[in-house]
């Protein structure tokens, strides 16, 4: 639309340009809830596979951490004087005797007679 100082009419605008206008604004209006849960799921993966790449580095530091420990105990024990011999004598089994359960007599009925 022009439009000018001189207070002149203003020129009307094609109805073909209008109408292009008004579906483009449809168009982009209509679109705008895909695109929105687009950006949402691209932004959910990305922060998904983020965590998941924090986990497995959280855990290589954990192995780490876990290896240090196990080095400095296994040098721990190896420094430790180590006790002189010992001679382990056998010992004598220990066999419990248990009584077997007594099994009640049976009383005879008189149509047993």
């Amino acid at each position: 639309m022009t439009a000018n100082n001189n207070s002149t009419p203003v020129k009307s605008v094609n109805s073909q340009i209008t109408d292009a206008i008004t579906q483009s604004n449809m168009l982009a209006t209509g679109m705008a809830p895909a695109h929105s849960m687009a950006t949402l799921y691209q932004s959910m993966a990305q922060s998904i596979g983020a965590s998941v790449q924090n986990a497995v580095s959280n855990q290589q530091n954990v192995n780490s951490v876990n290896l240090a420990a196990l080095s400095q105990n296994i040098q721990l024990i190896l420094q430790r004087p180590q006790p002189a011999t010992r001679i382990i004598h056998s010992a004598q089994p220990i066999v419990l005797h248990t009584e077997a359960p007594k099994q009640k007599k049976r009383r005879k009925n008189d149509s047993d007679t």
